[in-house]
């Protein structure tokens, strides 16, 4: 025999649209019987509880209303947070190139900047301290790729970015967006370890000015490029975590307080060669060409 068991408390309720079949199985069936007797005693109960209960005055239904009108209006009366990039269609590629970038400033959160190049003075003036040593150079090579991982994790795979980014950018393509973004990012992070270069090279004429730019860029590039992939086909917690763990072991290693394998697997990483580099590149390409495939909640996880 099969039960209704789903409709019987609409049965007991009265709110049941054709209680016919209902009711004839209730009447041979004493199971079913009892589950209604239990329903009609919590309808009664609900009933003679709503009753005892004074009804709002009308004034506080108002007041609730004027306060949710008023912040729709607020929020129609603010500036649209998505990049609007349909305009850039037709114009020189120049400058449609310009306006990406400078549309990014609106989604990309001030915390990403703050924290990435405080990371980076921050790094800069302890260089400064043990160049007379010969540190600064390892110095950089921690700092600088772990500002630049941060910043891509937070700017490239944003949870709180509304999907409706790509909508909005229409008939730019997702990828092209996605790009522009990283490539400001990387390029401020860039810009910012090159100024604590230009300012340390004096202090560090061993190392000279390439041998610290040199000590700084190898390892950004593929740190960033595995937290950039991490944080877009995952999560930015992944992206982030990633990052502070190699970071650590590179810590480790220059202590000698961990394995020597795993020591040499990450200088491989701070050092990096033509494999290491060409591996970056393609992680790099392979998360922008199914950035725009992805499912959609994992999608909006990621910020696209």
């Amino acid at each position: 025999m099969n039960h209704p068991t789903e409709l019987l408390p609409d049965y007991a309720a009265g709110v049941l649209p054709d209680p016919a079949a209902v009711e004839a199985h209730v009447r041979v069936c004493a199971e079913c019987a009892t589950e209604v007797e239990s329903w009609g005693k919590v309808r009664s109960a609900v009933a003679e509880r709503t009753a005892a209960v004074a009804a709002p005055a009308p004034s506080i239904l108002a007041a609730i209303r004027e306060r949710i009108g008023a912040a729709g209006a607020r929020a129609q009366a603010r500036p649209h947070p998505v990049p609007r990039y349909a305009g850039e269609v037709g114009r020189r590629p120049w400058r449609r190139a310009l306006g990406l970038f400078t549309r990014q400033r609106t989604l990309i959160r001030w915390p990403v900047w703050v924290v990435s190049l405080a990371a980076i003075v921050v790094g800069g003036v302890i260089a400064a301290q043990v160049s007379s040593a010969g540190l600064a150079p390892r110095v950089l090579a921690v700092v600088i790729p772990l500002a630049a991982a941060l910043a891509v994790a937070g700017a490239c795979g944003s949870d709180r970015e509304p999907v409706g980014e790509l909508v909005a950018a229409t008939p730019t393509s997702p990828r092209v967006v996605l790009l522009a973004r990283l490539t400001l990012v990387l390029g401020v992070i860039g810009a910012g370890g090159a100024l604590v270069t230009l300012a340390l090279a004096p202090l560090e004429p061993v190392a000279g000015l390439l041998g610290l730019a040199a000590a700084w860029f190898g390892p950004l590039v593929p740190l960033s490029a595995l937290s950039f992939t991490l944080s877009v086909l995952w999560r930015p917690s992944v992206g982030v975590g990633a990052a502070m763990a190699l970071w650590l072991l590179r810590l480790l290693s220059m202590t000698g307080e961990i394995d020597r394998v795993v020591a040499a697997t990450v200088e491989r990483l701070w050092t990096p060669g033509a494999g290491v580099l060409t591996g970056a590149a393609v992680l790099v390409v392979v998360t922008v060409l199914l950035s725009p495939r992805l499912p959609h909640g994992r999608a909006h996880r990621a910020g696209f």
